[in-house]
């Protein structure tokens, strides 16, 4: 299954961000998830191959 995200990074702004895991899988990855940026692959869901489907499937 596909997944795709608009948006990576946050701010913890709540007390049910304290065990939230993103933040750990992004430090695993060398990734600071405070900057909030558009992912490389944010036009991905409408771009489409040779045969004219969709690159992601829904």
């Amino acid at each position: 299954m596909s997944m795709w995200n608009p948006w990576r990074g946050c701010k913890k702004c709540s007390e049910g961000c304290l065990h939230c895991y993103i933040h750990k899988g992004d430090y695993k990855r060398n990734i600071n998830t405070n900057d909030i940026v558009l992912p490389n692959d944010y036009m991905k869901p409408i771009q489409r191959i040779k045969n004219g489907n969709y690159k992601m499937k829904a």
